[in-house]
């Protein structure tokens, strides 16, 4: 079977993520990967059943190929496919659903929101009425297609993301020695984040709540360690200047050792406005580290209950801000929100999981 995956670009994130974990997790199918060229393109060198295709995903580029199920996870590629109104497939097309993007209209109180909210929902509705199969990695945001889009039950799946826990795993090193290892402070109390930098994130939400604290805060040995990069990552460092919190503040880029910095840290930290199914929440899951996340779209479904995290209420550096504090002052009663956590991504976020749902849709698809 031949299954042509196409996304945006090869641009490092969840989705990337996503699509390079059902790579390598059904080594039996051949996979043909379309997007604009990115610096996570590396990530899928040594995967026998793979082949990268860099310069675009035109409906034209990758049917010359001849797949037998054209698997979409990003929205541009989307469009490409079905615009034209008069062209058909004859081969199934599949669409991931990796977040609801149209709920950032939720957020954005400009008076050109609402027209670009209908705009954007219309062309949604639109487009997620053509795929022959849509699958969503959330129960929450499958309940809103199929409420809101007036979407058939039946044609829209749940496939929650499974991710290859081997690497967070196989680390035997104790935490001050992996600490060493990425010259991070052994005695600090770490608060990590891992996400792009962009409004959806919430970082701005994450740096003032950091500095409503910050007296507090001076005779505590703290660091916020924020991985990752993106258009706002300026706008970020600047607020922390502003605010006069950089001496508690890493920025350490984008990183391929995402694994050790979960080892290192002592708490997660996701402040994010919306989400699809985060990833990185079942990576610090698998670390084992307790969680402060928004309550949110996607965080909610993670951490459901307060067995397993904590969530603040979205957009508020002052709950936040107080989550911070409670944590630093009980940091061996929150241990615990790891431990129940950790039992959790096992049991339902496993990459088995995921891609025997998937095998499964593909096989039924093509018979």
């Amino acid at each position: 079977m031949r299954i042509a995956l196409v996304t945006d670009s090869f641009k490092t994130g969840g989705g990337l993520e996503h699509i390079y974990q059902i790579a390598k997790g059904i080594p039996d199918i051949e996979f043909l990967i379309f997007g604009e060229k990115g610096e996570g393109i590396e990530k899928f060198n040594g995967l026998l059943n793979v082949k990268l295709f860099p310069d675009g995903f035109t409906p034209a580029l990758v049917l010359k190929h001849k797949p037998d199920i054209v698997h979409i996870h990003h929205l541009r590629p989307l469009a490409s496919f079905f615009l034209n109104p008069l062209y058909f497939y004859k081969i199934p097309i599949i669409f991931t659903v990796h977040g609801l993007h149209i709920h950032k209209y939720e957020f954005i109180k400009r008076f050109s929101s609402r027209p670009r909210y209908i705009l954007r929902f219309y062309l949604e509705k639109y487009l997620f009425h053509r795929v022959t199969r849509i699958i969503s990695v959330s129960k929450e945001d499958r309940e809103f297609l199929i409420e809101r889009y007036n979407l058939n039950g039946q044609k829209v799946g749940y496939i929650p993301n499974g991710i290859d826990c081997t690497k967070i795993e196989n680390i035997k090193l104790p935490k001050q020695e992996v600490r060493d290892v990425l010259n991070l402070p052994k005695d600090c109390f770490i608060f990590l984040t891992v996400a792009r930098f962009d409004f959806q994130k919430g970082y701005d939400v994450l740096v003032k709540a950091v500095a409503l604290i910050k007296n507090y805060l001076k005779n505590k040995k703290v660091k916020f360690v924020l991985v990752g990069s993106g258009e706002e990552l300026e706008n970020i460092k600047k607020l922390v200047q502003e605010e006069g919190i950089d001496r508690y503040f890493v920025f350490a880029g984008n990183r391929q050792d995402v694994h050790l910095f979960l080892k290192a840290a002592d708490c997660f930290i996701l402040p994010s406005r919306w989400e699809g199914l985060p990833i990185a929440l079942i990576e610090a899951g698998y670390a084992r580290l307790p969680v402060i996340a928004s309550n949110t779209y996607g965080n909610r479904e993670v951490i459901e209950d307060k067995q397993t995290g904590v969530l603040f209420t979205k957009e508020s550096p002052d709950d936040l801000s107080l989550k911070i504090r409670d944590f630093m002052e009980n940091s061996n009663k929150v241990l615990a929100y790891g431990l129940e956590l950790c039992r959790k991504v096992k049991k339902e976020y496993s990459l088995e999981k995921m891609v025997k749902s998937l095998r499964n849709l593909y096989e039924g698809l093509k018979s």
